[in-house]
């Protein structure tokens, strides 16, 4: 297997070989004309000592950054696929007809693989491949950070290749596409790069003043993204999912340079649940990694005749047929093994459409309910591999006679089914469409509770985030109050520092019972005997009013921080000033 690398790709692909490839795919005259104008006008100056130099002409390579750039250089690169094929089928015609099919080529942009055979004029062949499509290219290979990975080989045989192509050895892993390529499950080593590439993001954060709200915006939008190509791929171990968690959960209560104590005012479970189930909506680790993996089995079953699908039979189908239903294998690779445990959900989750019927296993496809979970994996099943379409006509051999109840169920509902023309089809039960998407997994997944009207609700408000991270809080009664702080063994003084009763305060008190909260709740024409009648009361409606409500409870509490950290006061007519005119803000620009 060798890893090509080039040399400054973008900026070496000639100009005159773009063109040309251009005209042999059919690009017309005029499209051609305007690129060569595109090309000819790009130019480059050297500042020196402060002072721009004069303009030079470019002579090769394409603009970085300019949009169609990209599909230029995918058309460029693939010519090298297209001498590839011919030259492999050169070799086995002509060259060593024994050898079938002697290179493969993987390409994505300037990263390459090439799977070749050791044997014969192929290593040869295929250097000169390289060297002739580097010549008429301008893409120069960087031998120094190419490599190649031998299977199976004698010593002797790896150093004659490394001779020929003047490139180092190496064995698995390698990185490619930000990936480790191997045979094995990734070792720990492998999964501590992506901890730390998440702890290298966070401290670049430590010099900034964010809020809580802020936090969990970041949290979510580049601590829980960073792990999904990886998830895309690979099943996260538990201590990976527990090690990023921990660095989001901290990131969350503690903020980033994280020196303070901080408080996990609610649990991580919770804190990944649905906002309309009373979370943050932070992404679920463990949930969004099966997601991810479901794709690959879904790919299987909506486009059985692709690449992936025949490889997949090939390897891991118990029939080992391209031209039949996937038959679960129990043994295969790591990654299939993965797959296979999310058998289960994915078998649940799926609805065949039949049409012909000789792409729906009878036993094991979702056609009339899946029958392996109806009458149970240990029943005694003739023919276990058998389609729709050969079973229907044979139910009497299929089934035991007499029957009993559930083997009756089965034969009536065989019985009353038609089959039709057409290829069957495979629908996904979690949308409407019956397509599938990953967010449609987690959705169904994570929203296993019942939607909350409070919460459901809270979230459309037009106040700040930050508003609306403590009113979840609120809710849930995590704010830290003298009750809630004495639960968690943290002294404080018994006393309502808004009203001086001696009493150990709690939400209830703080925003209802305290005489300072029932004189803002009076001025505002509002009767407020408990929390929750408020929470309910903000949720009915999405009105100015209830952005005053919100307001009033983000007022009092803000005042009572101030009067215990920084021992401010002020005056009723003061705050109730405040709470107005900020709710007004709100309402005008949230």
């Amino acid at each position: 297997m060798l890893k090509l690398d080039f040399y400054k790709a973008f900026d070496s692909v000639s100009w005159s070989f773009l063109l040309k490839t251009l005209r042999c795919r059919g690009f017309p005259h005029n499209y051609l004309c305007w690129l060569e104008l595109l090309f000819n006008s790009s130019c480059s100056a050297l500042l020196v000592n402060g002072l721009v130099g004069p303009t030079f002409k470019h002579r090769r390579g394409l603009r970085q950054g300019d949009p169609i750039s990209p599909s230029l250089f995918l058309l460029a690169a693939d010519v090298l696929t297209r001498m590839m094929q011919v030259t492999s089928l050169t070799i086995s015609e002509r060259l060593s007809p024994e050898l079938n099919d002697p290179f493969y080529i993987l390409q994505y942009a300037d990263d390459t693989l090439i799977f070749s055979t050791a044997k014969r004029q192929a290593p040869r062949s295929l250097l000169l491949v390289l060297e002739l499509f580097s010549k008429v290219s301008g893409m120069t290979l960087n031998l120094v950070k190419s490599s190649f990975v031998p299977f199976s080989l004698q010593e002797q045989q790896v150093e004659l290749l490394q001779n020929l192509f003047c490139c180092s050895s190496t064995t698995l892993p390698i990185q490619y596409l930000g990936l480790p390529l191997s045979y094995k499950r990734p070792d720990r080593a492998t999964f501590q790069m992506l901890i730390d590439k998440l702890t290298k993001r966070l401290s670049g954060w430590k010099a900034k003043m964010l809020s809580r709200a802020g936090r969990l915006v970041l949290a979510s939008s580049v601590l829980s993204t960073i792990p999904v190509f990886f998830m895309s791929v690979f099943k996260l171990p538990v201590w990976v999912v527990r090690a990023i968690d921990r660095l989001r959960r901290d990131f969350i209560w503690k903020g980033p340079a994280q020196q303070n104590r901080g408080v996990n005012l609610l649990s991580w479970d919770r804190v990944c649940l649905p906002k309309s189930l009373g979370g943050f909506g932070l992404l679920n680790l463990t949930l969004h990694n099966i997601s991810l993996l479901l794709r690959w089995l879904w790919r299987i079953y909506d486009k059985p005749q692709s690449q992936w699908a025949s490889i997949a039979k090939l390897l891991y189908s118990a029939v080992g047929r391209l031209n039949t239903p996937l038959v679960w294998k129990q043994s295969g690779s790591f990654f299939w093994r993965d797959l296979r445990n999310l058998r289960p959900f994915f078998q649940l989750s799926v609805k065949a459409e039949v049409h012909r019927g000789d792409g729906t296993l009878f036993w094991y496809d979702n056609w009339a309910g899946t029958l392996v979970r109806f009458i149970g994996a240990d029943h005694p099943f003739p023919n276990r591999y058998i389609t729709l379409r050969d079973a229907l006509p044979r139910l009497d051999h299929l089934l035991p006679s007499p029957m009993n109840f559930l083997e009756t169920q089965i034969y009536d509902a065989a019985q009353n089914f038609h089959l039709s023309t057409g290829a069957d089809k495979f629908l996904w039960r979690w949308r409407t469409d019956g397509r599938f998407s990953v967010s449609s997994v987690y959705k169904h997944l994570a929203s296993a509770g019942k939607c909350s009207f409070v919460f459901k609700n809270l979230w459309k408000l037009r106040v700040p985030p930050t508003i609306h991270m403590f009113l979840v809080l609120l809710a849930h009664g995590r704010i830290l109050t003298q009750d809630q702080l004495l639960r968690r063994g943290i002294p404080c003084q018994h006393k309502c520092v808004m009203c001086g009763m001696l009493i150990i305060e709690d939400r209830e008190h703080l925003f209802c019972e305290c005489i300072f909260a029932q004189n803002i709740w009076t001025r505002m024409q509002f009767n407020a005997p408990t929390v929750n009648i408020i929470l309910h009361n903000l949720c009915s409606a999405n009105t100015q009013w209830q952005v005053n409500l919100a307001t009033a409870l983000w007022g009092l509490w803000l005042e009572r921080n101030n009067r215990t950290f920084r021992e401010e006061i002020r005056p009723l007519d003061l705050v109730h000033q405040w709470i107005v005119q900020q709710a007004t803000l709100f309402w005008k620009f949230c």
